[in-house]
């Protein structure tokens, strides 16, 4: 007669075998392989986007990346990546929620280890947490914590439309606890829909003003027809230029950036514009996966295991492309 301690113990090890078998069966992201490639040794970009994770504690209706069960970046590789690079560049953490990684401090430290800079880009429901956000605050670490608020300081229904989500009050809290807690730069962020939200530009300016001691960055960037968002006619670039001009005078509106890829007017692939107002403030506009972003000689994507980089836009309409196939069930 089998005991059952002996039931129980075969349970949990068939668990725990069925649980292994399940992480050996997740997927790594397919190369898929672009016109702008080229070995991580021999990277000609000076700002590389990284997905972390595809995990995600959201569920947007925009998102590019919309499966969630692919592999997260090994620590490991990412660190002969920083060792491997033949000059420094500015990271930007993606997912998915980079933040949900379980090593996500250890990519942070990483970079920084090899004096490259740092951009997490986080939809911030984690920074609600006053102790994640003293954690992250206590790293030692020179870095930019990126917040998205699609839906500004008041429109909750922007939110739902483009988060699928009501998260006003924790966005805003979000931005309260880093103004508490967080000693170091925040960007701010939303994507601006043709007819939707182009009222939250001058919200966005209001909070960049109120949290003034931490916010020194805001990007505004078009939808674009990449992953699930259903807009028929983004804004172009040259479009979102004149909803945010009115807001400020010529010499305000003139180009410069720090710390960020930027081309001279007139050159490069005329997807950007970045601005600064002020000494503390620096304002970017980027037309999001278009046909001329994706020729953008400064912005590149780090493949996942390949030691490879491509062209951060065309990466990112290869990669959407190639999960909304996987949904459809397409060959």
């Amino acid at each position: 007669m089998i005991s059952c301690e002996t039931v129980m113990e075969r349970d949990v090890g068939r668990t725990a075998a069925a649980g292994a078998a399940r992480r050996e069966k997740v997927a790594h992201m397919p190369h898929v392989p672009c016109l702008m490639e080229y070995p991580v040794e021999e990277n000609p970009f000076e700002s590389l986007g990284v997905d972390l994770t595809y995990r995600c504690n959201m569920n947007c209706t925009f998102c590019y990346n919309p499966i969630r069960a692919l592999a997260d970046m090994d620590l490991a590789y990412f660190e002969e990546v920083c060792r491997r690079l033949p000059k420094c560049v500015q990271f930007k953490f993606l997912g998915g929620e980079p933040t949900l990684h379980p090593d996500f401090t250890g990519f942070i430290r990483a970079a920084r280890r090899r004096k490259h800079e740092v951009t997490v880009l986080s939809n911030g429901r984690r920074f609600t947490d006053p102790d994640f956000v003293k954690t992250l605050s206590d790293l030692d670490a020179r870095f930019i914590l990126g917040l998205s608020m699609d839906g500004g300081s008041s429109r909750d229904d922007v939110y739902y439309r483009i988060n699928n989500d009501h998260c006003l009050t924790w966005k805003i809290k979000a931005l309260e606890t880093l103004g508490r807690h967080f000693s170091g730069r925040v960007e701010i962020s939303a994507i601006i829909v043709r007819g939707l939200n182009e009222d939250v530009v001058p919200e966005l300016l209001a909070l960049a003003e109120r949290y003034r001691n931490i916010v020194r960055y805001i990007h505004f960037r078009t939808a674009a027809k990449a992953g699930r968002w259903g807009e028929t006619a983004p804004y172009t670039l040259e479009e979102l230029t004149e909803i945010v001009r009115p807001y400020f005078t010529r010499e305000q509106f003139q180009p410069q950036a720090l710390w960020e890829p930027n081309c001279d007017p007139g050159q490069g692939c005329g997807a950007c514009y970045r601005f600064r107002p002020t000494p503390r403030l620096q304002i970017s506009l980027i037309e999001f996966a278009t046909p001329r972003a994706a020729g953008c000689f400064k912005r590149g994507k780090l493949v996942d295991g390949k030691f490879l980089v491509q062209s951060f836009f065309e990466n990112i309409r290869h990669n959407s492309e190639t999960l909304m196939d996987g949904i459809a069930g397409r060959p």
